[in-house]
């Protein structure tokens, strides 16, 4: 019999390794089905309209719960954290922000691209503060893993925002990294 502990790590890790296969699914398959030019659009064009529009949205509407939960159950498991309170509410807030950009397709662009916009920006935003103010309690590789993740998160879709005219490659490189970062955390003992 599991302890209720382990029991819940491994709901946690399950449920994240799911939800992130599920979107990869989609993502491969409205990639294939959409007949769109990824280096000319913006991913969210996939979720404007028809069956391939249901099934992005879907997904990632899941994975911003997905997230949300992954993001709760490790800030509860960690008993060090500084500001936890504060780290529960930027995380539910990100994933809000990434469930509205889902459920809010393209056509209302005033709420899908603030809400778009706070995500891509903030969320690596959360993460770095998450490190700076917790470092005294976390092991130096997790800090560092933390740290560097962030810095990729920020700088590489502007990176590729620049190489590419439209956006859909630099979303691609920070939904990896937040994959990256969640399974990392759904790691942790």
């Amino acid at each position: 019999m599991l302890s209720r502990e382990r029991l819940i790590r491994l709901i946690r890790r399950s449920q994240t390794y799911i939800s992130i296969f599920l979107f990869l699914v989609v993502f491969f398959f409205c990639w294939k089905f959409a007949h769109l030019d990824i280096r000319d659009i913006q991913l969210s064009n996939w979720g404007k309209s028809g069956w391939i529009g249901t099934v992005w949205n879907t997904a990632v509407c899941g994975f911003a719960i997905s997230i949300a939960i992954n993001s709760f159950l490790y800030l509860r498991s960690a008993a060090r954290i500084r500001y936890k309170k504060a780290f529960y509410a930027l995380f539910a807030f990100l994933s809000a922000c990434l469930f509205f950009v889902g459920f809010f397709n393209i056509d209302y662009r005033m709420i899908h691209n603030v809400s778009a916009g706070l995500y891509f920006f903030f969320y690596p935003l959360t993460i770095f503060l998450f490190a700076y103010f917790n470092r005294k309690h976390m092991t130096y590789s997790d800090w560092v893993h933390k740290v560097a993740l962030s810095t990729s998160m920020a700088l590489f879709p502007i990176l590729l925002m620049t190489m590419f005219k439209g956006m859909a490659i630099a979303e691609m490189a920070h939904t990896l990294l937040v994959i990256i970062y969640n399974i990392k955390i759904a790691r942790h003992e």
